[in-house]
Order: structure tokens, then C-alpha cells, then sequence
């Protein structure tokens, strides 16, 4: 089985992006998705340039800080301060989806610009569990030939329905009091047991200081998980059940690089 363990929300804060180095280089995070509105995008972006975390993906952002578009050319993602709305809009709320298409675009190509290979597409929030935006990361995904986070089943079989390449199984559940060594081999063998062969676990590695209290609720959790992520223990649990650590590159798709030519 081959196994991604992606570390979210990659240039949120330096602390993030020093966490998410740290679990790369003595853990088993084997990709990431970066942020490319916050203030530790830029920094986060010289890690992947340099080599230092090998590749990652866009955490696609359209409910926290501003957008990489100019807001006057979507308005229905952002209030009168040029934000983007908060989680709890989109309940009440259906924006155009073609300005989500276009502020996706625009996150993704200020990524390629910079000469950094784009590996997949997330959300921020999972904000694709509300169809309009479904609608626009399918749109996205498949122009720019890239694999995608499935939710649930469901969503999975939507994606690939679309020809959007996606993992077997995504594990979302280990969070909070939940991010235990014991949770995460148990999430991982149960996954094996049902035949899937492609499998993402969900991670939030940080480190638990004023920048990141400042930008999120998930403070202290962050570096617990941390810990477990680079535990000799949980390397070798899934070592000896035979487990690959792999990027979306597993997904048998193409990624993009900075060039726009898909490999």
C-alpha cells in the first residue's frame, strides 16, 4: 500500500512551515499543500524551490485572508474590505463559481511562476464539500490535469467519474485528541485491510506559538501531532506492515510544472 501523508496549511505561519520541514526530514510526511495568501507563503515557497520539502500541492484558499485575484474581479468571494468570506458565508451563500475558477487559477499559476511544481489540489476548510465549489475545483482540476482530495466516497467517485485522479481512501480523522500513534496505524491498517492501495492521511503539523494563535484555532494540537509524526515508533509500525510513503504522484496522474508541461 502506498501511503500520503500530507501536512496542511503549509505558509500559514513560519512555525507551520519550520514543522512541516521538521516532518519531512525526520518523519513520514511525504507531502504537503501549500497556502499562497499567507504570511509564510513566501518563505514557504524558498523550502520547495531550495528542495528542503520536495514538493506540494495548492491548498486551494477562498475563506481566509485575501485573494491572489483582484477583488474587483470576484466579488461574490469577498466582502467589503476585500476579504474572503468565512466558512459560515458559504452556508448561506452560493458564489459565482466562475470567479472560484478564476481565483483558483490565479493561486495556482502565482505557484508556477515561482517555479514550483504543483502536485494536486485541496481546500482550505474542505470548503469542496459545497457544490458550487466541487464544481469548480472539477473544472480546475481538469484543466490543469492535476489529482484531487476526495472528501468521501462519494466525491470520489465523482472525481473520477470527471477523469479527476484521486486517492482510494482519504483518512480526514486524525485531529484532535484523536492524533495518536495508535490512531494513525490503526486509521492506516484498516484502510490496507479494505483493498485500498493509494491512501491519504490528513495532517496539521505546527509549531504552537503567538503567529499561529493569532491565525487559527488548532494551536497546541499542532505540535502534538508533530511529535507523533516524527516518532521512531510510528516509522517502524509502518515499516514493518510493509507501507510506502508516497506523494499524489501515486494517484497515477500528471503534475504540473512551472513550464505548464504535465509529466
Amino acid at each position: 500500500m502506498k501511503l500520503i501523508v500530507n501536512a496542511d496549511d503549509l505558509g500559514l505561519t513560519a512555525g507551520v512551515n519550520q514543522a512541516v520541514l521538521l516532518g519531512v526530514r525526520r518523519g513520514v510526511i511525504s507531502s504537503a499543500s501549500l497556502m499562497v495568501n499567507q504570511e509564510g507563503t513566501e518563505a514557504a515557497i524558498q523550502y520547495l524551490r531550495s528542495g528542503l520539502i520536495p514538493r506540494a500541492g495548492i491548498h486551494l484558499c477562498i475563506t481566509a485572508g485575501r485573494p491572489v485575484s483582484d477583488p474587483d474581479h470576484i466579488p461574490s468571494l469577498v466582502d467589503e474590505q476585500g476579504f474572503f468570506h468565512r466558512p459560515s458565508w458559504f452556508t448561506r451563500v452560493d458564489p459565482d463559481p466562475r470567479h472560484i475558477v478564476l481565483e483558483f487559477e490565479a493561486q495556482i499559476e502565482k505557484v508556477l511562476r515561482r517555479g514550483v511544481t504543483v502536485t494536486h489540489l485541496d481546500t482550505h476548510h474542505h470548503i469542496h464539500h459545497r457544490p458550487v465549489v466541487l464544481e469548480a475545483l472539477i473544472v480546475t482540476a481538469r484543466s490543469y490535469g492535476l489529482p484531487a482530495r476526495h472528501l468521501k466516497p462519494a466525491m470520489r467517485e465523482e472525481f473520477r467519474r470527471q477523469g479527476v485522479a484521486t486517492p482510494d481512501h482519504f483518512c480526514g480523522e486524525w485531529i484532535g485528541p484523536d492524533a495518536s500513534v495508535v490512531n494513525f496505524f490503526r486509521l492506516v491498517t484498516e484502510a490496507k485491510g479494505n483493498g485500498h492501495r493509494v491512501v491519504e492521511v490528513m495532517t496539521h503539523p505546527g509549531l504552537a506559538d503567538d503567529a499561529l494563535a493569532a491565525r487559527s484555532s488548532y494551536v497546541t494540537e499542532r505540535q502534538k501531532e508533530l511529535a507523533v509524526l516524527c516518532s521512531r515508533e510510528l516509522r517502524a509500525l509502518l515499516d514493518d506492515e510493509g507501507v510506502h510513503l508516497s506523494d499524489y504522484s501515486a494517484s497515477e496522474t500528471t503534475q504540473v510544472n512551472p513550464a505548464g508541461q504535465r509529466r
